[in-house]
């Protein structure tokens, strides 16, 4: 549906409306689409029409936790576009999806807090810059399920997901923010109170990072372990990733980490 940018545009009622093509998308994937415009009562040009990833990422602020959507990927779309009075014109475009972009979907169901969105952009002379923001479905990459389904196999129940401002260490992460996939705890690991996981891609394989809140013992306060497990496209699927992260998981949990 085309949305009025009446504040923005001023007289005139220019409308813009973004149809996405691919509602649906994998991490390292194309997000098709196309820009309309429709011309108001007068004729105008826009300098510059671009299409962004954004997404929602928590920060700290003083002792408290904000949220705010924060752009991470941008094309320009078109540039110098003339808007003739009530006339369509349309720009398609094509966003390819960066490998860390965080995921939404996971075994075809939402992923309870994550959002990522395709923001379109215009640039008008003489006024505030109009917006137009598309939710966009992220699904998980076939090495991201065998682990995660590895995990829920060892007994951890998906909790949540969210994106933190930040970096994680030993990782090749580019983008200024990662994915927390959180698990309630697992009675097989009692002193484990819950287990986070990021994925940190890129095109050979990907970094799985592994946080563990531990309970606090007779002799031992409580703490949060980190380890950092390698993989590799090529190999994956040859592994029991429940297997492969059960001794690792018992070392959290026993304290040896």
């Amino acid at each position: 549906m085309f949305k009025k940018l009446l504040a923005a545009v001023g007289v005139g009622g220019a409308e813009v409306e973004t149809e996405l093509h691919t509602p649906g998308v994998q991490p390292g994937g194309v997000v098709q689409g196309v820009i309309r415009l429709r011309g108001g009562e007068v004729a105008q040009e826009i300098p510059g029409l671009f299409a962004e990833l954004v997404t929602r990422v928590e920060h700290e602020a003083g002792d408290d936790e904000v949220e705010a959507m924060r752009g991470f990927h941008k094309v320009q779309v078109a540039r110098d576009v003339a808007l003739p009075p009530g006339q369509v014109v349309e720009s398609p475009f094509s966003l390819p999806v960066p490998l860390e972009t965080p995921v939404t979907h996971y075994r075809d169901r939402p992923l309870p807090g994550p959002v990522v969105s395709v923001r379109t952009t215009l640039e008008i002379k003489s006024a505030v810059d109009a917006t137009d923001t598309d939710p966009i479905g992220v699904g998980a990459l076939p090495a991201q399920h065998v682990l995660l389904e590895g995990i829920e196999r060892l007994g951890f129940r998906l909790h949540r997901a969210d994106v933190e401002a930040g970096r994680l260490g030993g990782t090749r992460q580019r983008l200024p923010f990662y994915q927390e996939i959180e698990f309630a705890g697992s009675s097989r690991y009692p002193r484990l109170n819950q287990l986070e996981v990021s994925f940190v891609a890129d095109e050979h394989g990907m970094d799985v990072v592994l946080e563990a809140d531990k309970k606090a013992g007779l002799l031992s306060s409580g703490r949060d372990l980190i380890n950092v497990v390698r993989v590799d496209y090529g190999t994956v699927h040859n592994l029991d990733w429940a297997a492969e992260l059960h001794p690792l998981l018992e070392s959290m949990s026993s304290g040896r980490l």
